[in-house]
C-alpha cells in the first residue's frame, strides 16, 4: 500500500541538461563522436526507415530525429531535459511529437 496521497504531484526539478541544453546541442551536433560515429552508425543500422514510427529515447536537441524524419520515418521524441527538448523543439518546429518524460 502506498503512502503518497492520490492527489500528490511531483515538484518540478531543474535537469542538469537543462541549464547546458543550448551549450550541449551545439556541441553534439558537430562532435566527432556524434556527427561522424554515433549517428551515422546508428542510421545505417536502422536502415529503411520510410513509414515506420521511431520512437527517439533521449531525443536531446534532436539531430537523430531530424535525420530519421528527412528518411521518411513518423517519429517521436522523448528528453527528461525541458531545456533539451526546447532545442529540439527550435530545430523541429512546433509539429514535431516531443514530449519531456522521466
Amino acid at each position: 500500500m502506498s503512502t503518497v496521497p492520490e492527489n500528490h504531484v511531483e515538484p518540478a526539478r531543474v535537469n542538469d541538461y537543462d541549464r547546458l541544453a543550448e551549450a550541449y546541442a551545439a556541441e553534439n551536433e558537430a562532435s566527432i563522436d556524434n556527427a561522424y560515429y554515433e549517428r551515422p552508425a546508428i542510421l545505417a543500422l536502422a536502415g529503411d526507415v520510410r513509414g515506420r514510427r521511431i520512437l527517439d529515447a533521449g531525443c536531446g536537441s534532436g539531430p537523430l530525429f531530424a535525420a530519421l524524419r528527412e528518411r521518411g520515418a513518423v517519429v517521436s521524441g522523448l528528453d527528461s531535459s525541458a531545456g533539451m527538448v526546447e532545442q529540439a523543439r527550435r530545430r523541429l518546429g512546433d509539429g514535431a511529437d516531443l514530449r519531456v518524460a522521466g
